[in-house]
């Protein structure tokens, strides 16, 4: 079995680096993926947010700055009338046992990443071009 961060092909990565840098939505991408790759995928988006992040913010980024708009896990659980332990949600248990929950859980994060990591081009494109 194949390390989780070899699981997406290197053309869903370019895939998703473009609709990041092109404000294209990213969350319609995961319907069509294995539940590996759906970890993957979140994975891969928080780290090109966090590494545009911190290449814009530089000693001011604060990863609570993209937290912060997510839902937090007890909001989320509750509005699915779930009842499992938090670790289950934060975690990516419940992808294995509740699949659609945890997916349109990993969509909204996406979501919510894409946002912010447009934000950091809008600001990079004000800095001078930082990006080209």
């Amino acid at each position: 079995m194949k390390p989780a961060e070899y699981v997406l092909k290197t053309s869903k990565k370019l895939e998703i680096v473009y609709r990041l840098f092109m404000g294209k939505p990213l969350h319609e991408l995961i319907d069509n993926l294995s539940t590996r790759e759906v970890i993957e995928f979140q994975r891969f988006v928080w780290d090109r947010t966090v590494e545009l992040g911190i290449k814009i913010r530089g000693t001011r980024f604060d990863r609570r700055e993209i937290t912060r708009k997510m839902i937090p896990t007890p909001n989320y659980q509750r509005q699915q009338n779930c009842n499992e332990c938090i670790y289950y949600c934060k975690g990516t248990h419940c992808i294995h046992s509740n699949p659609s929950c945890a997916r349109n859980k990993i969509k909204e994060h996406v979501k919510v990443m894409g946002e912010v990591f447009q934000g950091y081009v809008t600001s990079a494109k004000q800095q001078d071009n930082l990006l080209y």
